[in-house]
């Protein structure tokens, strides 16, 4: 527009010169040819050139307005329906972000196959038709997104798990995120599945993974004593669950306590607690310090016998003595440890241990305080 103007004004000013140039001086030229001649003025003549030039000019123009007018229209036409879709992708991921998804699917269903990310579009949609309730449609886009541009693959199976998620489908999350490397937001994801599954050797399987990129401890704590829980007796697969657990957890209270508790060889569990009390003297401990095998009791009664230089007042203490010497066969000196966490203000299960060797020595009157004492105590 400005250019046709600046032509339009430089027309005008040249014409006004001329004609300002006849009028004070016309010239005069003769052109003769062929017996056909023709005479006008000087400036007439300039004037007539520039007149053809410019013709010449605006034809070559018109011809090839004619030659690319259909490429002009048909990029006015892409542009106009690029502005469209892009609208609707606005539209439809505003509506997705507010809740609405009905009307969002609707919108970026139009958007669609027009849209330059017609992938992301697909993948956006797929988590409205999540939040539908619309399993088939759900597929078929995540499955869409992938087909039209391979590289949303990974995206698509994160938000497939995330969307699992959200249905409280573990099995489809763990599935899904087998098939990639995890980073901090997909192992979040899978941590959450985890949780959600009841199978903890799954999650005993996934846990070393999960350590580098998210928080775990106390997740792989409860994994833990579930399945130490559940292997009472199996020492092979106990002390297997025990060594592949993180070194805090390893080494938690609850942890160690329990698999000391689940041992059917208690050798098992004699170093490890010795050098726990060892660091930190722990009531609990040692009273699991006295449940012994015969392979390491010589060991227990030394290790327990030492203490008592330092520990004489902890009743558990005397109840662990009194249980390594009754499986020694010294029923007097356990009688004397267990009376003596007794009068400390032992366990119940020193009030038991004392009560049972009495009734062994037919003391019934005094075992039965005992026992009955016992059974008013909470359970250890």
């Amino acid at each position: 527009m400005r250019r046709g103007l600046l032509l339009l004004l430089v027309i005008i000013a040249v014409a006004g010169y001329l004609g300002t140039l006849i009028a004070r001086d016309p010239g005069y030229v003769l052109v003769a040819y062929d017996g056909y001649s023709m005479q006008t003025s000087l400036w007439v003549l300039v004037g007539l050139f520039l007149g053809l030039f410019l013709t010449g000019y605006l034809l070559l123009r018109s011809f090839n307005l004619f030659r690319y007018g259909g490429g002009v229209v048909r990029e006015w036409r892409e542009a106009k329906k690029e502005a469209r879709t892009n609208r609707l992708t606005q539209k439809g991921l505003m509506l997705l972000a507010e809740g609405e998804f009905d009307r969002a699917r609707k919108f970026l269903d139009g958007a669609g196959v027009d849209s330059d990310a017609k992938g992301i579009n697909f993948l956006s949609a797929a988590r409205a038709a999540n939040n539908q309730g619309d399993d088939e449609a759900r597929e078929t886009y995540l499955r869409q997104a992938v087909e039209v541009d391979p590289s949303l693959s990974r995206a698509a199976t994160v938000l497939t798990a995330e969307l699992a998620l959200r249905r409280r489908d573990p099995a489809v999350v763990l599935s899904a995120l087998d098939s990639i490397k995890l980073n901090q937001y997909a192992a979040e994801l899978k941590l959450q599945a985890l949780k959600m599954s009841d199978d903890w050797r799954v999650s005993m399987a996934a846990l070393p993974g999960l350590r580098k990129l998210v928080e775990t401890e106390s997740f792989e704590k409860e994994v833990a004593l579930t399945g130490l829980r559940a292997e009472v007796g199996n020492d092979v697969e106990l002390n297997a669950l025990l060594k592949s657990l993180g070194p805090s957890v390893r080494a938690s209270h609850e942890v160690l306590s329990q698999y000391v508790k689940s041992l059917s060889y208690k050798a098992h569990a004699e170093p490890l607690l010795r050098s726990a009390i060892k660091r930190s003297w722990d009531s609990e401990y040692v009273s699991l310090y006295g449940d012994a095998d015969f392979d390491t009791l010589k060991a227990r009664r030394k290790a327990a016998e030492g203490w008592l230089k330092l520990h004489d007042g902890d009743p558990a203490l005397h109840y662990c003595l009194g249980c390594l010497y009754e499986l020694s066969n010294e029923p007097n000196m356990a009688r004397e440890s267990f009376t003596r966490s007794v009068e400390l203000g032992g366990s119940r299960k020193a009030h038991e241990k004392l009560g049972l060797l009495l009734a062994q020595n037919g003391d019934y009157e005094r075992s039965a305080q005992y026992l009955k004492s016992a059974l008013s105590m909470d359970v250890d």
